[in-house]
Formats: structure tokens, C-alpha cells, sequence
């Protein structure tokens, strides 16, 4: 080979590959991951209007409201539906548990569906509690309040409860230094 041709082979080599890596990773994103990402942030979306909307009710909110949330419940339905649709190869992405399957995609979408209709009604709740099974968000009745510790004790003086009975408050009062090694 002469001393022109070598330098322009070993160039095309490595330009060639890296041309070929980087188009085949923007179809692999443009294609496959950000539909799967997109899918995502309608779950995300749901999972924010469980709780946002949660309050309505046809006697308490405005019409405008009432009909507004039930178009957005409805866009999120075709939206989760569209997914579907949007991501190739989902048999393959939902058996890997990449996406949603498609039963609860489905079902997910007409409980998103019944609950846009329910709204002039009021009876949401079971529709919402469906969603929330369904796409594994926890809703608001599932998770309980957390308790706070009784700090109505203003007693300093060390009592004859053993350590695991006191409560923090009454651990934070004393000032008597415990040894760090047990």
C-alpha cells in the first residue's frame, strides 16, 4: 500500500464504526427507549391526578372543573392506550417487564375512562382505587398517618421502664452519658 492509501483506510475504520454506533444508538433512543419513557410519565401523570383529583365531587367543585378534569382523565386514557402503540416489539418489552402489559394497560385505561364519567356523579372512588392496584401507585388510605411520640412527659428523673419502652422525647431529656460499648 502506498502512503496515501493506508492513513485514508485507517481513517474510514474508524470512522465508519463509530458512525454506525452512533446511529444505531439514536434509533434504539428515539425509538424504543423514550416511548418507554414516555409511557412512564403517563403512569407518573396518573399516579399525580389520583391525588390531586381525589377531592371532586359535583357538590362541592364548578362545572368547569368537573369537566376539565374529566377531558384530562380522558387524555391520560388515550395516552396510556397510545403507548401501547407507539413502543415496538411491547409483547417482548411487557414479558421483560420494561412496560406495562397489556391487560392492565387496558383495564387501567377504561378504569381512567369510568372515572371521567363517574366525576358529574361523585361515586369515584372505586375507579380510583382500581388505578391505583392497577399501576401499583399507593393511594392515600393505604399508607397510614405517622404517629408522633408523646412529649407531654416533662419528667427528667429516669424511670424503671426499660430503654425500649421509653419514647425519644424522654430519651433526649436526660443528660446522664451511656457508655458506647455494650
Amino acid at each position: 500500500m502506498t502512503d496515501v492509501v493506508k492513513p485514508l483506510f485507517t481513517t474510514l475504520a474508524t470512522i465508519v464504526p463509530a458512525t454506525l454506533i452512533y446511529v444505531i444508538g439514536q434509533i434504539l433512543t428515539r425509538f424504543i427507549l423514550e416511548p418507554i419513557q414516555d409511557q412512564a410519565r403517563t403512569v407518573g401523570r396518573i399516579a399525580f391526578t389520583l391525588l390531586a383529583d381525589a377531592d371532586l365531587h359535583p357538590e362541592t367543585h364548578k362545572t368547569e372543573r368537573l369537566e376539565e378534569a374529566s377531558r384530562s382523565l380522558r387524555e391520560l386514557a388515550a395516552q396510556l392506550r397510545a403507548s401501547r402503540r407507539v413502543i415496538p416489539a411491547y409483547p417482548l418489552f411487557a414479558f421483560l417487564r420494561f412496560v406495562i402489559n397489556k391487560r392492565v394497560l387496558l383495564e387501567a385505561s377504561a378504569s381512567l375512562v369510568h372515572w371521567s364519567n363517574a366525576v358529574y356523579q361523585g361515586e369515584t372512588q372505586p375507579y380510583r382505587d382500581r388505578l391505583a392496584i392497577l399501576l401499583k401507585v399507593p393511594g392515600l388510605d393505604v399508607v397510614p398517618p405517622p404517629q408522633r411520640p408523646s412529649c407531654d412527659n416533662d419528667d427528667l428523673t429516669d424511670d424503671d421502664r426499660s430503654m425500649d419502652e421509653r419514647n425519644i422525647c424522654s430519651l433526649l431529656a436526660q443528660d446522664i452519658p451511656r457508655p458506647m460499648a455494650a
